[in-house]
């Protein structure tokens, strides 16, 4: 039976690493029951990591601080958790 195509096309893509972060990343993602880096590995490491940076967000603090200089307190994380606790603060500033 011939393998499915997949839903959401994907694109090659060649990407030169220092050898010492590729063998930590090798090493990371190796199996010890096939004895080798499973086929896909990369690419789903690659995308899970991708997926989670660009869901990320970050805010200054220092619009809800009084006498904070910008950039000294910033949060940061998933974009869902940061929207949160941004209504949270200006719940608590309007208050």
């Amino acid at each position: 039976m011939p393998k499915p195509a997949n839903l959401i096309p994907s694109k090659q893509l060649n990407v030169a690493l220092p050898l010492p972060l590729f063998t930590q990343l090798s090493l990371h993602l190796s199996s010890d029951l096939e004895g080798r880096v499973p086929h896909g590995a990369y690419s789903r490491f690659l995308s899970d990591l991708l997926r989670a940076h660009f869901e990320r967000a970050e805010i200054d603090l220092n619009t809800y601080l009084s006498q904070v200089p910008p950039g000294v307190y910033v949060l940061s994380g998933p974009s869902v958790s940061v929207d949160a606790f941004q209504k949270l603060l200006s719940f608590k500033v309007q208050a």
